[in-house]
């Protein structure tokens, strides 16, 4: 095990600030505050190859130049009387690292990373006090190796997280060089954020997002688990499959459809998903990045917010629920930005009127970061070889991060699609999650090379059992 010493970066920063918190932050808080943080808590991580020929003093510089490039990184988020969020920008301080010494030659670097972002990544913060990243820096005894950053969701998403690692690798590298350091990218950073919310086009795209919202809830499924269950606390669980062949076959799918992947995968897993419960439709909260500018884009920030999108399961084929998907998800990620306060005022009166409590607790989460599909194609991507590349598949459980019903993650690794599926087990037990990401898995390939009627997906992947909706599930 690598031992810990504890450093300190000083930054001198160029801005400071007080307003009104991004819609992202209020967003990202209230999902914190609503969970309990010592089980629920996911800190966005990645790590930072440090070139050969920097000392720790050198990255510990460094990291205090990223403190000062980035905002978010300064900002401190505080809750008034009237629940209404601050935040804070300060200008300079004294930033804490860690320092994981791994002893001469480095060895186990890899390894000693993934165990340090296991516990990082559960760590609550206190966010009115502590600046918002924590970094390990790893070294072979003073030889700087790698940088593990942390930082707390309401400072960046994933997309900003992986801004922050690319901005932080080109600081290191030109100090290696001998190069100046580059200039910090040209992003939008959260108090500008907040001022272009609050302008006559923010205020436009919140309304016409809390509009969407008014029209989904009169019209979603009010649950998508309809079956009772025994009373008591939740227990969350988790797994994840890796899939040559799920990959292969959404992105033959995407370009057969001519839409994105995005919808494809949408589709597979609301039938799947539907075809478990035996509900006729599905209501999904879709993940929304809420980055369609290039400052917005290149922003270390979060901006992320969920959007409900309704479909319904029926058709001739899966194709009819791909297209369906396509235009909803489209409507859906136009309409990702809004007050998530105003937006609860919004639900207990769609409830009030419906008489019924919305259970919108199911996830989709396509994080995937290439989205052209002839991108992803190389090599023969015929039907033998696809069903061939079903024998690469890898499953394993996982800790569960997520305190959700439903909530499925898309990611890309090299070669394959990276499902994980966060499910609480009174709904869906450890067989009911591995049986629906291999139904995923195997309702992209058989869609892929024949046709698959969408009331047939239950017989089709073993799913025959499955619970039976009753009258009114679906209003």
């Amino acid at each position: 095990m690598e031992r810990l010493t504890r450093r300190s970066a000083p930054f001198t920063g160029q801005s400071t600030g007080s307003g009104p918190a991004t819609r992202g932050q209020v967003s990202m808080w209230l999902d914190i505050t609503d969970k309990d943080p010592r089980e629920a808590f996911f800190n966005p991580s990645g790590e930072v190859e440090v070139p050969s020929g920097l000392t720790v003093e050198d990255v510990l510089d460094e990291l205090g130049a990223l403190m000062c490039r980035h905002e978010s990184l300064r900002t401190f988020l505080t809750a008034g009387p009237d629940g209404e969020l601050t935040q804070t920008v300060t200008g300079s301080g004294r930033l804490p690292v860690d320092l994981a010494d791994l002893g001469p030659g480095g060895a186990g670097m890899w390894e000693a990373l993934a165990e340090r972002r296991r516990v990082v990544e559960r760590l609550p913060w206190d966010l009115s006090a502590e600046l918002p990243l924590r970094p390990t820096v790893f070294h072979a005894a003073g030889e700087p190796l790698a940088v593990l950053l942390s930082v707390a969701h309401t400072a960046a998403d994933g997309t900003g997280m992986s801004n922050l690692v690319a901005d932080l690798a080109a600081m290191v590298e030109a100090r290696a060089k001998g190069l100046d350091r580059p200039p910090p990218p040209a992003a939008r950073q959260p108090l500008e954020q907040a001022r272009y919310e609050s302008s006559p086009e923010g205020e436009r795209r919140l309304a016409a997002a809390l509009d969407h919202w008014r029209a989904k809830l009169d019209t979603v499924p009010h649950t998508m688990f309809p079956t009772p269950v025994e009373p008591g606390p939740p227990a969350y669980h988790a797994a994840v499959l890796y899939s040559r062949a799920a990959d292969l076959a959404l992105n033959l799918q995407a370009l057969r459809h001519d839409v994105s992947g995005t919808a494809v995968l949408l589709a597979a897993t609301a039938l799947v998903l539907g075809a478990y419960t035996g509900m006729p439709a599905c209501a999904m909260r879709l993940i929304c990045a809420n980055r369609t500018q290039e400052t917005e884009r290149r922003a270390v920030a979060c901006m992320i917010q969920g959007t409900l999108v309704s479909l319904d399961l029926g058709g001739s084929d899966f194709g009819d629920v791909v297209r369906r998907a396509w235009t909803a998800s489209l409507r859906a990620y136009r309409h990702g930005l809004y007050d998530k306060r105003e937006l609860r005022r919004i639900i207990r009166a769609a409830e009030e009127r419906r008489g019924v409590r919305l259970d919108l607790s199911c996830v989709f989460n396509d994080m995937r970061e290439e989205t052209r599909p002839d991108r992803r194609l190389t090599g023969p991507t015929g039907e033998v070889e696809v069903r061939a590349a079903l024998k690469d598949s890898v499953f394993r459980p996982e800790p569960a991060v997520e305190q959700e019903k439903f909530a499925l993650y898309a990611e890309d690794t090299a070669e394959m699609l990276r499902l994980t599926l966060h499910a609480d087990a009174r709904h869906l037990d450890a067989g009911a999650v591995r049986e629906v990401l291999f139904g995923i898995e195997r309702l992209l390939v058989e869609s892929a090379f024949g046709d698959v009627r969408p009331d047939e997906v239950g017989a089709l992947l073993g799913l025959a059992r499955a619970r039976p909706s009753t009258a009114g599930d679906a209003r």
